[in-house]
């Protein structure tokens, strides 16, 4: 038994190698017999760091191939069928589904977040080779609203979960973590994670979200950076810690994903724009507060009811300080990530029963 796994793989993007590492872990448990092959932009670097058998995404023969003698494709999970980061990202991979399905290969839509989609033509191949595939889980409500308007109706659609909530960092991964604060000179109580990365469209949210951090470490917190896409989001994090006043960290070492959930597993808060920081700290049930770039971000929040933080100083320094003090918080975080984890199991179970 078989699985191609088409996503946005081998480029140093912390969020989607938890996504590939989740998947996998997951449908293993249920069938470990299962072979992996990964579609990836560094076909080395996945096999490195995942242990997993490696192709080059681009290269359509050796594509055509590994299609061929699998039984199965997933796509996703993650943000992969949108138009907003450019016009070939939602055709490369609907065309990799087009080529599956061409082979008479069964296909399912992984726990995707799909949208937003824009561009006449991403719609048309959405309805065209969308409602073609034998199954999509989504992550979201209003990803399900999309496809609706869409007009992809002819899968099955199951509402699940993120695969990343699957995810649990071993004793030795907390140990690790634990080691690399004390390498910072970091303590163990009192610390304010933040991810951040460049959005043109978001300019400007720098300096009242430099002048929050200055505050709170003021009032004794420990303001701890952490690129989550490296090395991309460390020109932006070193541009937000220039504009504070009072002393901070930026962690300037390339983390795994697991790694990651274990070191924001020591915070007290997550201020995040990168949608993976904050499923990072859901996932250890640590309070997070999200800067929305995307409507990704808003639909993850709601799914906590909770908003984005936004305005000037004033109002996003008092979203935080709530977030703080709110002593329940963490166990309602908790529940809700335990639900998700089930959920996001149950995308696992349905995808090999297409091919069992």
């Amino acid at each position: 038994m078989k699985i191609a796994l088409s996503g946005y793989y081998g480029f140093d993007n912390a969020g989607d190698e938890a996504l590939l590492s989740a998947i996998c872990f997951t449908i293993k448990k249920f069938e470990p017999r299962v072979e992996f092959v990964v579609f990836s932009g560094s076909p080395q670097k996945t096999s490195h760091i995942h242990g997993l058998p490696a192709v080059n995404r681009m290269n359509p023969w050796v594509i055509i191939r590994e299609l061929w003698q699998s039984d199965l494709l997933i796509s996703g999970g993650g943000s992969l069928l949108q138009d907003v980061t450019g016009p070939r990202s939602l055709p490369y991979y609907i065309s990799i589904v087009a080529l599956a399905k061409i082979l008479k290969k069964p296909v399912i839509f992984y726990a995707q977040g799909i949208g937003p989609i824009n561009r006449r033509f991403s719609k048309f191949l959405m309805r065209l080779i969308a409602n073609r595939v034998d199954l999509i889980t989504l992550r979201d409500k209003e990803s399900l609203q999309l496809l609706k308007k869409l007009r992809v109706t002819h899968p099955p659609v199951k509402l699940t979960a993120d695969p990343v909530f699957t995810l649990d960092p071993s004793f030795d991964d907390f140990q690790q973590a634990q080691l690399l604060l004390q390498q910072y000179g970091i303590k163990n109580k009192n610390i304010i994670g933040v991810s951040v990365r460049e959005w043109k469209p978001l300019e400007g949210y720098q300096q009242p979200l430099a002048k929050v951090l200055d505050y709170m470490a003021k009032k004794g917190y420990q303001i701890v950076f952490i690129p989550l896409n490296y090395p991309d989001d460390l020109s932006e994090s070193r541009q937000v810690a220039e504009l504070m006043e009072e002393k901070c960290f930026i962690i300037n070492n390339h983390l795994n994903s697991i790694e990651y959930i274990a070191l924001i597993a020591k915070f007290d808060l997550l201020i995040g724009m990168r949608l993976h920081s904050l499923i990072f700290a859901a996932n250890r049930g640590i309070p997070f507060a999200g800067i929305s770039y995307d409507p990704k971000i808003d639909a993850f929040l709601k799914s906590f009811n909770l908003s984005p933080i936004q305005g000037d100083y004033q109002n996003i320094r008092l979203q935080v300080e709530q977030l703080l003090e709110n002593r329940q918080l963490r166990e309602k975080i908790q529940h809700r990530a335990q639900e998700m984890r089930s959920q996001a199991e149950e995308s696992a179970y349905l995808a090999l029963s297409l091919i069992r």
